[in-house]
């Protein structure tokens, strides 16, 4: 396949109504361009980022709304942080979901070095299936054999990210395995099948687990079997055991926008305003990690 236009791909995010237009022949080289940088990459993916100077801005579910999106790239691009993290759950719901989900493959692919994409619970096939995004795309390109290169994607996208060994970034929560860090780290996402029956259910976990106050231990969630709320004293236990200080994760929506847990280490963000309609509003949030701290911020 040949080489990527980036002067189409500028364009396209700089006019994202474009999108509605591109024949998936175009799609499917963008795909398979950010398939191919993925390979190199890894489930757990380790950052340094100097003290003071340089930041690190961590993005919640966008869940196909375009408009929190492009504003979160107007303030990316006016304050050029080092580093721009994905916490996952790109699609689904929303009314822009392939608009959104290509424009931050499209950033990919032009700063491969600067944004990251981690795995959410809408990156599978079950939840696109139930909640809108397959049906979306199959009605717009009439063969849902196609989807398969989406799923492609979703395959090789890397798990969680650790800043500066004590700031850990992931979609849902802490899985029951406290040596999960240790059994992901150094492990390319494209080798995942290798390691799959021994991290799966971990894996299942960080994407969909959620915390819960006043809570000991771990308790089942509605969310469904295998997913779990987790309490303070094990988060704790977690945090200790991984040398950790804070954990930003995403997956819920706040009316205020954003949440601190367990003594303001675990922050929770979404950046999706407005999620459940006009009468129930929400700010978008996203986070930003300097000088080892984390700050919650509204757009």
């Amino acid at each position: 396949m040949n080489e990527i236009d980036k002067s189409f791909l500028n364009d396209i995010i700089k006019n994202p109504h474009k999108i509605s237009e591109i024949e998936f022949d175009k799609i499917l080289q963008i795909l398979r361009t950010v398939k191919n940088i993925l390979d190199e990459e890894y489930l757990l993916l380790k950052f340094k980022i100097k003290e003071e100077i340089e930041e690190v801005y961590v993005i919640g579910d966008i869940h196909g709304n375009l408009n929190s999106l492009m504003r979160l790239i107007d303030i990316i691009n006016k304050n050029n942080p080092k580093l721009v993290i994905f916490l996952g759950d790109i699609v689904d719901r929303g009314p822009k979901q392939l608009e959104c989900l290509l424009i931050v493959l499209i950033l990919k692919i032009l700063f491969p070095l600067k944004y990251y994409i981690l795995r959410g619970n809408h990156e599978t096939l079950e939840m696109n299936e139930y909640y809108g995004f397959l049906r979306d795309f199959n009605l717009r390109f009439k063969n849902i054999n196609k989807f398969n290169e989406i799923l492609n994607i979703y395959n090789f996208l890397p798990i969680c990210s650790l800043i500066n060994g004590g700031i850990l970034c992931l979609h849902g929560g802490i899985p029951k395995d406290t040596e999960i860090i240790k059994k992901l780290q150094g492990q390319k996402c494209k080798n995942l099948k290798l390691i799959f029956n021994s991290v799966a259910q971990s894996i299942y976990q960080i994407m969909w687990n959620d915390p819960k106050t006043e809570l000991n231990g771990f308790s089942d969630s509605f969310r469904g079997p295998g997913i779990f709320f987790f309490g303070y004293d094990v988060f704790e236990n977690f945090m200790e055991v991984n040398d950790l200080k804070y954990l930003i994760r995403a997956h819920e929506c706040f009316p205020e926008g954003f949440k601190w847990f367990f003594n303001k280490r675990l922050l929770s963000i979404f950046s999706s305003a407005d999620y459940r309609g006009f009468y129930h509003p929400n700010p978008a949030s996203y986070a930003i990690i300097k000088n080892n701290e984390v700050i919650p911020k509204l757009i």
